[in-house]
């Protein structure tokens, strides 16, 4: 994005930070607005204002790709590729080309291929790795295993793309033939299978070690299937997409996955509008409000151009059969920023813009209303809801969020208390380490990761009126130990800024006595000062927070009960999980012994990403980590 280069040359360490979830609180924002503020917080919002005007000269935004459309052939359907996914023709007949462009797996190659540092690529850094304290298995997808999109679709087997390690429901074990080698950090070891077998293919050299995206499924392929039918006349190279199989190359993004419009579409979309929102809370000038408008037009109501409420087609991975023709649960990750939207028309409608027009917001309601009637009803939303990683606290952003906008605040308020009394419970060990997120090829990031989505959860509960921030894991630990753990690990090569908004968040949600978060932002990322995040996490936007209950106590001497919005009624203002009040100090590890959390309860291994699956065993040793160690040392 044009705007994105222009903030990379003037704030390189923070470049992608204002890019992750967040929510800014509505009423902070309005009083900001009033106060006409000179203060801490006036460079970022001068930020904001800026990226609002050089944000909106990249929209407006579509879904559609040209000459490309989803299995449904209808372009107002979301459609994005599984990112790792290379074809494997195999053809029978060897020494010929079979393809128009043999060199090609799109029809109309660009000049250079793409770079995966696209707005839905969020953790493009790192090689993968694996730990010798831990070892993957992939499970092939049993015949009964099945998802429903429009009527009856089925599941998609993974057998053609993937050859597990050992027999199904085993796991590898050092030593044996079938185990991956170890390494020092990570998991998943990164397996490059044989050159994709196109007479006359090369693959290039960037290619092959482009990084990975943080929605992308980590696989390996130790054997191939047997050979396609040869064609007997040549064929596009888009016919890949349907007559060859597809196999993993870990870790490898296959470069014509950038050629389709919708994943960044939805990401520039969302963080334009939401910085015009913002932008024109804070100044009243119109343009602001009528870009809103105009991209939320273009992109949702559009009876041409506007996305139908459902991801039935995100993060399909291509090859032969119907099987091949519906989406993966992962690429519900890809609408994320839904909250920045949900954000930006909640200030358009506290303002009273004259440009969110009754017919907007009614057309605005029925699309979100479908759609989280597709995130909670449709298969694919279902199995995301039942995920113990990042899938399931992104997951409740989006239905949170929506169910703000829709206004049923009862509604938001269980789902996020869903979420903090279930998988929450089980996210983070009591040294703050996260295993299911820590357990993969990279590890920082991954842990930023679900940070990112735990702390936008904690403020959409913050803006109903609840305190989810001293929500605690069944081992003590809350969002800010997981933040503090993370913050104490080396990134190792990975990129730090994606922490950056994070200590900011937790810096304005726990107060910082001892100034520690405010001396690591100045040493990792000087002009934080001037980023957006630094404008939307302040204590004063976070009504029911510890550090705002502390600032009451100290303004009236006396302990102060937590506010509670108008607008909420839940059954309780606070929420903690088991464990202490605070967390377990150092050397007190072995009081809360491990359990293997419940999401093992009915299974041996669980899925953590598509065809990717973890056992309780390969997670312990993240769970038992000493505090103050690095479990990936």
């Amino acid at each position: 994005m044009r705007s994105l280069s222009l903030y990379l040359a003037c704030t390189i360490t923070a470049g992608l930070a204002a890019d992750a979830n967040d929510w800014v609180n509505i009423e902070y924002v309005l009083q900001q607005a009033a106060a006409k503020s000179t203060g801490d917080t006036l460079n970022a919002q001068n930020t904001v204002v800026s990226k609002a005007g050089s944000t909106a000269q990249n929209g407006p935004w579509t879904i559609a790709t040209k000459g490309i459309n989803p299995p449904s052939g209808d372009s107002r359907d979301y459609l994005s590729w599984a990112p790792y996914h290379w074809p494997d023709c195999n053809w029978c007949s060897k020494g010929a080309t079979h393809f128009a462009n043999p060199n090609a797996t799109v029809d109309s190659p660009s000049e250079e291929q793409p770079d995966d540092d696209s707005a839905s690529d969020e953790d493009a850094e790192m090689e993968d790795s694996a730990a010798p304290m831990a070892r993957w298995l992939v499970n092939p997808r049993s015949s009964s295993d099945k998802r429903h999109v429009f009527g009856t679709h089925h599941r998609m087997k993974r057998v053609k793309r993937m050859t597990p390690l050992n027999e199904p429901g085993t796991v590898p074990v050092q030593g044996s033939s079938n185990a991956a080698a170890p390494v020092s950090d990570g998991l998943l070891t990164s397996i490059i299978p044989p050159s994709v077998d196109l007479p006359g293919t090369t693959t290039s050299s960037r290619v092959a070690g482009t990084d990975a995206p943080a929605q992308a499924p980590a696989k390996t392929q130790t054997g191939k299937s047997s050979c396609t039918p040869s064609p007997t006349k040549s064929l596009a190279p888009s016919a890949t997409w349907t007559t060859c199989p597809y196999i993993v190359r870990d870790g490898k993004v296959n470069p014509d996955t950038n050629t389709l419009a919708g994943p960044d579409a939805v990401q520039g979309m969302a963080q334009s509008v939401l910085y015009n929102a913002i932008a024109y809370t804070l100044h009243k000038t119109s343009a602001n409000s009528q870009n809103v408008a105009k991209f939320i037009d273009n992109f949702f109501l559009s009876s041409v151009t506007g996305m139908h409420p459902n991801v039935n087609f995100g993060q399909q991975v291509r090859g032969p059969g119907k099987d091949h023709q519906v989406g993966t649960f992962t690429g519900i990750l890809d609408i994320r920023s839904l909250v920045k939207v949900v954000n930006a028309l909640q200030l358009m409608r506290s303002t009273k813009s004259s440009d969110w027009t009754p017919a907007r917001e009614q057309a605005m309601s029925n699309w979100m209303n479908t759609y989280v009637t597709w995130l909670q009803g449709s298969d694919i939303g279902k199995q995301t809801s039942t995920k113990a990683n990042n899938h399931f606290t992104f997951y409740t952003n989006q239905v949170a969020a929506a169910k703000i906008f829709l206004r049923d605040t009862k509604g938001a308020a269980d789902t996020l208390q869903h979420y903090f009394t279930t998988a929450f419970l089980d996210q983070v060990a009591q040294s703050g380490e996260q295993p299911f997120e820590s357990v993969r090829t990279r590890p920082f990031h991954y842990r930023c990761f679900n940070l990112e989505a735990m702390i936008t959860n904690a403020k959409l509960g913050d803006q109903i009126g609840l305190n989810l921030w001293t929500a605690k894991s069944k081992y003590g630990a809350t969002i800010q130990t997981a933040l503090d753990y993370t913050m104490s690990i080396n990134p190792k090569g990975e990129d730090i800024s994606d922490i950056f908004p994070l200590v900011a968040s937790i810096a304005a949600a726990y107060g910082d006595p001892t100034g520690k978060y405010a001396s690591f932002l100045q040493k990792n990322a000087g002009s934080y000062k001037s980023q957006p995040y630094w404008f939307y996490s302040q204590t004063a936007a976070l009504a029911h927070s510890p550090a705002a209950s502390k600032s009451k106590r100290d303004l009236n001497d006396d302990t102060v009960p937590a506010e509670r919005a108008t607008s909420v009624s839940p059954s309780t203002a606070d929420i903690s999980g088991s464990g202490n009040t605070t967390a377990p100090a150092l050397g007190n590890e072995s009081s809360i012994p491990f359990t293997c959390p419940a999401v093992f309860a009915n299974a041996t291994a669980v899925e953590v990403e598509d065809g990717l699956y973890v056992t309780c065993e390969q997670l312990r040793p993240f769970y038992e980590i000493p505090m103050g160690v690095d479990s990936r040392v």
